[in-house]
């Protein structure tokens, strides 16, 4: 697993994932804000393609928020998630990075087991403005 930094050269093949029929299930948005002061954008890279997106964004480096998604399902369930979670922490240790904060559906136990294994701690339970329950949860670095 590696990281290709989402930029205008290759941006199109992005479009694909809104192709992704499940994503919506969990997702309530695939694209960072492009707007951020701080963006870190990534695909992940499996067998030499691109699997899905990870990302951090913030206005600076005290508070980000983290994005991140595997659009192709057969490489769910093994451990990639994971590792692009670990991988994209250690950038942002590196760049000074304080707390990285992310919202995970509160149905979406696996995501939340995966959170939990990498430091994330649930913050409070929240609803948000589309009627989705969600924790908020945040890992201090």
């Amino acid at each position: 697993m590696r990281f290709i930094p989402v930029n205008k050269e290759n941006i199109d093949y992005y479009k694909k994932f809104e192709n992704s029929e499940d994503l919506s299930l969990y997702m309530s948005r695939i694209y960072p804000d492009y707007e951020s002061s701080y963006l870190k954008w990534m695909y992940i890279e499996v067998d030499r393609r691109y699997i899905g997106s990870i990302w951090l964004e913030g206005k600076d480096i005290h508070l980000v928020k983290m994005g991140i998604f595997i659009a192709d399902p057969a490489y769910r369930d093994k451990g990639i998630g994971k590792l692009a979670i670990q991988k994209m922490i250690t950038m942002a240790e590196s760049d000074g990075i304080h707390v990285i904060a992310l919202n995970v559906r509160a149905e979406n136990v696996r995501a939340r087991k995966v959170y939990a294994a990498c430091g994330f701690k649930i913050k409070r339970r929240l609803k948000k403005e589309n009627g989705i329950e969600a924790f908020s949860m945040e890992l201090e670095l």
